[in-house]
Parts: structure tokens; C-alpha cells; sequence
């Protein structure tokens, strides 16, 4: 087994120090609990480090830390040559792409990494696997608490049903298990120059996703495993969450219509329905938000003509900012901090309508209530029957996402398309 860190970020402190390996500006934090991990690495030319040593069942293993980041498949690409050149051996079983600011391993975790390798093992079929991916410290601020509720149902929901069908459609970068033998088959397209803005927004931002369709298209199946679970720092600040999102949405926009032109599994026709249904409701959900805050407003008493002018006044300077694309601008933060707060608020006063006048609201909008209320639902069975019951039906995180989805699908969303040619990480060098 190998694995493959990229170094550009600070560790939780659940791992602990192993070694400072010279002439890097990172020290190479890993836990493996009941492994033998050499402490002396093996410096490569490139100035690489290679870790070896054998997990508590005797498995082989390699650590690979590379001396800055370049992006994940420049690490894919140097797995590859090492393997070829013999510092890695061809007989791998798996590869666990691992970011630097991930923690996989901690007291009461100490069987996820066990059983991501076990499921690519014991699958002759399947040619990657993920796990659960969490937000860490998510009681910090109200934007953490509202990405771990999305981060919780996303995995509940979505990849246990893509699981279902073999299709998971993103084995995240951030932690993955990948069969060597399958990567190995798609690695000429996969590792192709990125030279256009869409093919850079594919390769170089949606790389997870491009390589994970790669293997689909291949013929591969890939697997979730909720047992394996990860800690991930999440952007704290609204900036920073922007940012990030503008590369999320872009790269899955273009990666999810890749998947759904070149993957054809006649088993999985009701999974490549949804998916497209959600390809589309990516485009429609801004409008949807806004005429949700527009009936908010109307139903608040307010001159329809007044609302619909304010949102139609909003959603025009909303473009006109994020052409600008400079979030570090005090006075376009402001815009967007300001906007996120109305939004918030707008969301709270729709809370107290429909409780002041439940009957009401339910002979006008019963659809939408019964829509809302029947996926409230299905997050909560999931979360029962994956027994975290407790990370979403603890009101904070919920509540949270509620008062941050007009940011999330209005803002975030239209600066995305306003800033397709924006090819940078946004969030990290």
C-alpha cells in the first residue's frame, strides 16, 4: 500500500509528530495506529521523501511526502514514475490520497483506513473507495457549523445512494483509496495538458471527479465506505467560502457533464436521471431562492412591485460585483457579508411566518412545505440508520445551513459563472 501526502497546510493536532524531514518547510505528521513506520526517510532527487513500513497486519506500506504542491495529479503523475522506477512496488494494491489537512486517524478511529483498504481488496470490481469525510471544529462559527450539516446530509444522502448503484461520482482527493491498476488504465487522458479555461476547470480544479469518471467509463466500480472517516478543516470566513465554492461549482458543473456524456450503465439509469436533474437545478436553483425570497417579502406586507424590483436591483449588482471577481475589495466584501445577513434574515422571517400561520401558508404552498419536510425527513432516517443521529438533529448545524442557503445557492452560484475563467485554487497556494 502507498500513500501519497501533499504538503501546504498545517495538521490537526490529533496527529503526532513523526518526523522534520530536511529541507522541507513541513514537518510529515502521520498517525497509523499499529503500524512500523521508518523515521529516517529516503530522499529522492526532487527532494521527495519516502517513508516505508508495515501496517499492524504485516501490509506493506510506503509514505510519499512531496516537497510542495503542485496539485494532485502532478502527485498522481510522480506515483506513477516511482512505481516505474522501482521506489514504489508494482505490486501496490492501493493508493490513499491523503491532504495535508486531513486527520485519518485518532483515538476511536483507528479502523478507517483498515477498511477502505479492505473493501478495494476484498472488490475485485471496485477501483476506488472514500470515506466520510467531517468538519473539524465545526462548533467554531456559524459558517463551519452549516458546511458540517452539508457535509453530513451530502454523505448520508448522495453517497450512499451512488454507492448503491457502484457510481460514486467524486472520490474526494482529500481522502480516497485508488486501485493502481485501474488508475494506470485511464492515466494517458487523465494526465493530458489542461490548455483552455474548460479544460483547466475540468483537470486542474475537478481533478477527483475527472479522474473518478475516467474509472467509470473504464468500467470500474467505485465504493463509499462510512466507516473510514476523516477530519477536514472547513473555510471559516465567507470569503474564503466563496472562493472555495466558485472552484467546487465550476469543476463539478463541467465534470458532472462529462460523467453524464461518457458513463452508460443501463443498472444505474435512475442515479444518471438524478444526477442530471441536479446538473440542470444547478443553473435554477438562484432563480428558485430569489422567488422564495420574493414571496417572503410579499407575504411581509411589502408592495409586490417594490420586492420584485429591490431582488431584480440585487441580483443585477450581485453580477456586476462578481465580474469584478476582487473579494479582497473592502467595499465588494462588504456586499457580500451584507447580502449573506439579508439572506439570513430573510430565511429567519420565513421561519416565523409559517409558524404564525401554519394553515395558511400549508393551503398555499403544501407542495413546497411537503418537499421541505419529506427531505427533512429522509436526512434524519439516514442519519439514524448511519447512528450519527446526533450530528444533525442537534438544532445549531440545521438551523445554520437554513440561514446560509440564500448565500449558498444565490451568491456563491452566480459568482461561479461570473468567474469560469478564474482558474486559480482560490483557497489555498
Amino acid at each position: 500500500m502507498s500513500l501519497l501526502l501533499r504538503l501546504y497546510g498545517d495538521l490537526p493536532s490529533t496527529c503526532a509528530r513523526v518526523s522534520d524531514v530536511p529541507d522541507l518547510d513541513k514537518c510529515v505528521v502521520l498517525t497509523l495506529p499499529g503500524s512500523n513506520l521508518q523515521v529516517t526517510p529516503q530522499l529522492l532527487p526532487d527532494g521527495t521523501a519516502v517513508y516505508t513500513g508495515t501496517l499492524s497486519r504485516g501490509v506493506p506500506f510506503a509514505v510519499l511526502v512531496k516537497r510542495s504542491n503542485h496539485g494532485k495529479r502532478h502527485s498522481h503523475r510522480l506515483f506513477f514514475s516511482y512505481m516505474h522506477c522501482g521506489v514504489v512496488r508494482r505490486t501496490a494494491n492501493a493508493i490513499l490520497f491523503v491532504d495535508s489537512d486531513v486527520s485519518f486517524a485518532w483515538k476511536g478511529n483507528d479502523g478507517g483506513l483498515r477498511a477502505l483498504y479492505e473493501r478495494l481488496v476484498a472488490v475485485p470490481s471496485v477501483g476506488g473507495a472514500c470515506g466520510e469525510i467531517e468538519v473539524w471544529g465545526w462548533t467554531s462559527s456559524p459558517i463551519v457549523a452549516a458546511q458540517h450539516f452539508e457535509y453530513k446530509s451530502n454523505q448520508f444522502l448522495a453517497k450512499s445512494c451512488e454507492s448503491w448503484f457502484g457510481m460514486v461520482t467524486c472520490l474526494p482527493g482529500a481522502f480516497c483509496v485508488v486501485r493502481p491498476r485501474a488508475l494506470e488504465h485511464v492515466l494517458g487522458h487523465y494526465l493530458r495538458p489542461a490548455k483552455t479555461v474548460l479544460a483547466r476547470n475540468q483537470l486542474d480544479l475537478g481533478e477527483d471527479r475527472t479522474m473518478t469518471t475516467l474509472l467509470l467509463e473504464a468500467g470500474w466500480r467505485t465504493a463509499y465506505v462510512p466507516e473510514a472517516r476523516a477530519l477536514t478543516e472547513a473555510p471559516a470566513t465567507l470569503e474564503r467560502l466563496v472562493r472555495q465554492r466558485r472552484r467546487w461549482v465550476n469543476s463539478t458543473v463541467v465534470n458532472m457533464a462529462l460523467l453524464l456524456r461518457r458513463v452508460h450503465r443501463p443498472a444505474a439509469a435512475p442515479l444518471l436521471l438524478s444526477l442530471a436533474v441536479e446538473l440542470v437545478s444547478s443553473f435554477t436553483l438562484p432563480t428558485a431562492v430569489l422567488l422564495l425570497l420574493y414571496q417572503v417579502g410579499t407575504a411581509a406586507g411589502i408592495n409586490h412591485s417594490l420586492v420584485a424590483g429591490a431582488i431584480a436591483a440585487y441580483a443585477l449588482l450581485l453580477v456586476i460585483l462578481s465580474l469584478a471577481g476582487d473579494l479582497g475589495h473592502e467595499q465588494v466584501a462588504y456586499f457580500f457579508n451584507a447580502s449573506a445577513a439579508v439572506g439570513a434574515f430573510a430565511m429567519f422571517l420565513m421561519i416565523i411566518f409559517i409558524a404564525q400561520s401554519f394553515g395558511e401558508f400549508f393551503a398555499q404552498y403544501w407542495l413546497e412545505l411537503v418537499v421541505a419536510f419529506g427531505w427533512a425527513a429522509v436526512v434524519v432516517l439516514a442519519s439514524v440508520v448511519h447512528r450519527q443521529w446526533t450530528s444533525v438533529l442537534g438544532i445549531a448545524a440545521p438551523l445554520c445551513w437554513l440561514f446560509l442557503s440564500p448565500t449558498l445557492y444565490v451568491i456563491v452560484p452566480i459568482y461561479a459563472v461570473c468567474n469560469f475563467d478564474d482558474v486559480s485554487w482560490g483557497t489555498r497556494g
